[in-house]
Formats: C-alpha cells, sequence, structure tokens
C-alpha cells in the first residue's frame, strides 16, 4: 500500500517533500541557513536553477499588500524591515 502524505509541501518552487518548518522541507530549510538566507525568501529560488523565464516564481503581492495595511505602512515599509510582518508591534 502507497503512502500519501496530504498535509502542506514544501513552498520551493519543484520540491514536492512535505513541509517541516518556516514553509519548507528539512533539506530546503537547512540549505537556506547554510547560505544565510531568510528560508520565506529561499523559497523563491527554484530547486534546480532558473532555466527560463517560466521558472520565476509569483510573489505575494496580495499578502504583502494585506500586512501593510494592517501596520498602516506600505509595502516598501514592509519588506525594508529586517525582522519582516511577522514581527510588527502591537497596536
Amino acid at each position: 500500500m502507497a503512502i500519501h502524505f496530504v498535509g502542506p509541501l514544501c513552498s520551493r518552487y519543484g520540491c514536492s517533500r512535505p513541509d517541516w518548518k518556516d514553509g519548507l522541507c528539512h533539506a530546503c530549510w537547512r540549505l537556506g541557513r547554510l547560505f544565510g538566507k531568510d528560508p520565506e525568501l529561499f523559497a523563491y529560488e527554484p530547486l534546480h536553477g532558473y532555466r527560463d523565464d517560466r521558472d520565476a516564481v509569483p510573489l505575494p503581492w496580495d499578502r504583502w499588500e494585506s500586512d501593510a495595511r494592517a501596520g498602516v505602512r506600505s509595502v516598501t515599509d514592509l519588506l525594508a524591515d529586517p525582522r519582516g510582518a511577522r514581527h510588527r508591534p502591537a497596536a
């Protein structure tokens, strides 16, 4: 009998392993940390590199805009904050 995983998968383009931490599988998360990259941004790098124009992954602008509106600031300010949207001060 085959085992089917029904939970969330790694958000890195081309990776089909199960989500482990920060939206990435264990291998992608460790690779991102090895190179000192934020795991959430590392998810946008394709697993097998950029081969053509179709490998570009669309960025989550809708989520960023709603996070910026919730914090009463612009998307630029939200992305420039080194701590990210998760650590905005409570109102």
